[in-house]
């Protein structure tokens, strides 16, 4: 899914609910790997003990090349 993220041009990943930090890290791991890839970057952010909606919120509120467009995915 991370990688299908990269191709699609995503720039921000949040993540809520159980376990969002240990999401976020993975993600970061997967992106950021060994850093011999340049260029591969995306903004992550987790928000334990916080709403989907105050999530959004923030993803919305973000501005220069992190604004656009906020789309949910639900696992």
């Amino acid at each position: 899914m991370v990688e299908q993220f990269l191709s699609d041009g995503v720039v921000f990943v949040g993540v809520v609910g159980q376990d969002c930090s240990q999401v976020e890290d993975i993600v970061d791991e997967l992106v950021a790997g060994d850093g011999s890839i340049d260029g591969r970057t995306i903004l992550t952010s987790s928000h334990e003990g916080e709403s989907l909606e105050d999530a959004v919120q923030f993803a919305q509120s973000l501005t220069g090349d992190y604004a656009g467009e906020v789309q949910i995915v639900q696992l």
